[in-house]
């Protein structure tokens, strides 16, 4: 996840500066083929070329130097067992948010919450106030944006080769967060998203499952290049990471091929998610008195 972290800043570089492919190329000397496999992480990284590509686009020597460091870790990690943390490693909070989309597989299972890459902004804020993973990254416009991004592209024509599996428990679909409002939105855009022909989500009644005990929220994303192996993310309280395993990764993807067995049918966890979502809806309407009422209380 390394490599493919660093292809998307360099990409971003670019966006930044507005310049094409071949404008860039132009500047530094590269073939658009070189650029784009680069940029995609599909040759390996030369700090030279990031030097280069820094320059072009005129950032600050400490900015593409910090690149450059991360670019010869990621070389060394190639050559490492995975296990192994460094501070020049990724910040995978931060990371995942943006791995979504480029993803053909993604499997998530939510324990206590609504997965992470489906929870909208003001959800996954509102988590912080239940001790949930929240980060400096998590501020709300950058979230809202991530956010934006992730459900215009997963409802693209573009995306429909990528396939969406989702289990999450009755327990998280019934546990407010932030506010009835809040809750019901995020429930009501899972119902949404649900319609979709990649996109599946099921319910796992915990209760009626006392065989199924877990507490651990978790993502696993399967690319599409074979230079990409899959990878978990994995979140619990205060903290997220990745698994890069091989062997650890295909234990989770068949772990929760067998959550899947054991939950809700789609069509019926659906009706168990709308049901939650108008509950919600009672709540904040209870809460919230109508226009007559706070006229008649002000008077």
């Amino acid at each position: 996840m390394t490599e493919r972290s660093i292809g998307r800043t360099l990409r971003k570089w670019r966006d930044d500066a507005e310049m094409s492919l071949a404008q860039a190329c132009k500047k530094a000397g590269f073939s658009v083929a070189t650029l784009s496999m680069t940029e995609n992480a599909l040759k390996p990284f030369d700090p030279l070329d990031i030097m280069i590509l820094g320059r072009v686009y005129e950032l600050p020597n400490e900015t593409w130097k910090q690149l450059v460091r991360r670019a010869e870790f990621a070389v060394r990690e190639r050559a490492q067992i995975r296990s192994k943390q460094s501070t020049l490693d990724l910040n995978a909070p931060q990371d995942v948010d943006e791995s979504y989309l480029e993803a053909t597989t993604i499997c998530t299972f939510g324990a206590d919450l609504i997965p992470r890459l489906i929870q909208t902004p003001e959800y996954s804020i509102s988590a912080a106030g239940l001790g949930c993973p929240t980060y400096p990254y998590d501020d709300p416009a950058r979230k809202a944006e991530l956010y934006a991004d992730w459900i215009k592209g997963i409802a693209t024509s573009e995306a429909s080769s990528m396939a969406v599996n989702i289990v999450v428990t009755k327990r998280a679909i019934q546990r407010l967060v932030g506010s009835p409002a809040i809750t019901n939105a995020a429930l009501i855009q899972l119902v949404h998203l649900s319609e979709l022909d990649h996109f599946t989500v099921q319910v796992l009644d915990d209760k009626t499952r006392p065989d199924v005990q877990l507490s651990t929220s978790y993502v696993h994303l399967a690319f599409p290049h074979a230079q990409h192996d899959d990878v978990v993310y994995v979140e619990t309280a205060g903290s997220g990471r990745y698994i890069e395993d091989l062997a650890a990764c295909e234990l989770v993807r068949q772990g929760f091929t067998a959550l899947q067995g054991c939950a809700l049918d789609p069509i019926k966890s659906v009706e168990e998610i709308a049901e939650a979502a108008s509950a919600f809806t009672s709540r904040s309407s209870r809460r919230s008195p109508s226009k007559k009422s706070r006229t008649h209380e002000s008077r």
